[in-house]
């Protein structure tokens, strides 16, 4: 089983980042769907961790996780 997540890193008015994490991401998101989502992202202005506003993007990423799960036996 695989879990896909979106992460978004943007840098913050103080210079520290802050990330916006989606959990089971669409795994054919582009990168233009994401640039996009974080161009939405700081016009609108709706997050700011630590009430520190969002100022530029700084990375996006699709990461992939894969999980097995084993039979224990007693």
């Amino acid at each position: 089983m695989a879990d896909i997540k979106a992460t978004m890193v943007f840098a913050r008015a103080d210079g520290k980042n802050a990330t916006i994490s989606v959990s089971d991401a669409d795994p054919a998101v582009t990168p233009a769907e994401i640039n996009a989502a974080m161009d939405q992202i700081l016009t609108r202005n709706v997050f700011a961790p630590d009430n520190i506003a969002l100022v530029k993007k700084v990375s996006g990423k699709l990461i992939s996780t894969t999980t097995q799960d084993f039979e224990m036996t007693v």
